[in-house]
């Protein structure tokens, strides 16, 4: 038995559904099932009922119910208590923006001499599972605007909060090379015929959500993907010497600008991603995360 089980245990009982488990633990419904089947193996009796209409716990499961959210609530105040000394670094997870580490090269240029850098890349979940395990003080990412509700009901259970700042686009980045480099901006339906380079998805990826803000004039599933990378010294050179272009969020913050890299507007697309940051509410920010999030409050 493991706490990974006990948590889809508890998430599936509380949503009432093994495909919602599985959004709010970013992961498929499957591995869901089949963890929460694990631990049925080893308790060796049913802890759900399953149906059409969803899952429930059976007699047995609202006993196992009630000590998982004990251990479950425990072990979260253990985390809480080996969260390291903030005073001396700043711990940060963000998504990968090269206009985040230029930030974080200006904070070393002013509070270098007091302060070290803890910085750590990724997506959704492990941007909010590194602030909930206190490996970070705060978080910076974007979901998109209709997710925000969900995404916040996602963070109560690890007692987070996700503090929105702007709604940005999305756009195209184009190099030199690429065909367009020249235009001023690009149609959704010109997007089929461009070869791109993308990261990692999640459920919070700008991508998943592509059909919805075109309104169906694109099928992702049909972009023509040349490279697959959570490189960003990868990608930024794919789109200088070549052809390829990315999908990215509109933020170009012009002093941090450093390569021949444009970005086109989408016709028709309007903001909806919400660009914030994750902390522990229970927590005071630290002088150090305030700086931070000023000065990107600004760059935004």
């Amino acid at each position: 038995m493991d706490i990974k089980q006990l948590e889809f245990f508890v998430i599936a009982c509380e949503r009432g559904s093994l495909s919602q488990a599985a959004a709010c633990m970013y992961t498929s419904q499957p591995n869901v099932s089949k963890t929460i089947r694990s631990l049925e193996h080893e308790l060796g009796r049913p802890l759900l009922e399953r149906s059409g209409k969803g899952v429930s716990p059976t007699v047995y499961g609202e006993t196992v119910l009630e000590y998982a959210k004990m251990i479950l609530k425990a072990t979260a105040t253990i985390s809480s208590l080996a969260v390291p000394d903030m005073k001396n670094s700043i711990r940060i997870s963000t998504y990968p923006s090269n206009m985040i580490a230029r930030l974080l090269v200006d904070f070393y240029k002013e509070w270098g001499h007091i302060y070290s850098i803890e910085h750590h890349e990724g997506t959704a979940e492990d941007i909010t599972e590194q602030v909930h395990q206190g490996i970070s003080e705060i978080g910076i990412l974007y979901v998109a605007q209709h997710q925000v509700q969900t995404f916040q009901h996602i963070l109560s259970h690890k007692s987070l909060e996700f503090v929105p700042l702007k709604t940005k686009k999305i756009c195209l980045y184009v190099g030199p090379c690429h065909p367009l480099y020249h235009e001023q901006s690009v149609d959704f339906s010109e997007l089929q015929e461009l070869k791109f380079v993308r990261g990692v998805r999640d459920f919070f990826s700008m991508d998943h959500h592509l059909e919805t803000v075109s309104m169906g004039v694109i099928d992702t599933k049909n972009l023509n993907h040349a490279a697959y990378s959570n490189s960003d010294h990868l990608t930024i050179n794919l789109l200088l010497y070549t052809d390829v272009c990315s999908l990215g969020l509109d933020f170009m913050y012009e002093p941090y600008s450093q390569y021949d890299l444009k970005a086109l507007p989408i016709n028709g697309c309007e903001p909806f991603l919400q660009i914030g940051y994750v902390k522990d509410p229970a927590r005071i920010l630290s002088r150090q995360a305030e700086w931070i999030l000023d000065r990107f409050h600004q760059m935004l």
